[in-house]
């Protein structure tokens, strides 16, 4: 198993998630969380007040594949479809599901 996880912007993870359910992926996972990008740190205004902007809004897909096959392709349609995400891969050893046990 393969654990792909991808960092996107809030506006395209409806684009990303119709583009990965044409390549079969029926299941993810997504988490909303923020970036620290020293880079774009700005000051912005409100009511007569600044403050600093250093943490941007993301949003944290994730999703485990079969193949590396499958991430390839999974990579290569996100790209087609102009959604600029970071991917990280990982290789997964063991999978569990732990359900509750009726007494």
């Amino acid at each position: 198993m393969i654990r792909l996880e991808l960092l996107l912007d809030e506006d395209h993870v409806e684009t990303a998630k119709k583009a990965l359910r044409e390549i079969g992926v029926k299941k993810m996972l997504l988490s909303e969380v923020k970036e620290y990008d020293e880079e774009h740190t700005h000051i912005e205004g409100y009511r007569g007040s600044t403050y600093v902007v250093d943490f941007v809004q993301k949003t944290k897909m994730e999703i485990l594949l079969t193949s590396e096959d499958i991430v390839d392709r999974a990579l290569h349609i996100l790209s087609v479809a102009n959604i600029d995400t970071e991917a990280i891969v990982y290789s997964i050893s063991n999978h569990y599901h732990v359900t509750k046990r009726e007494s």
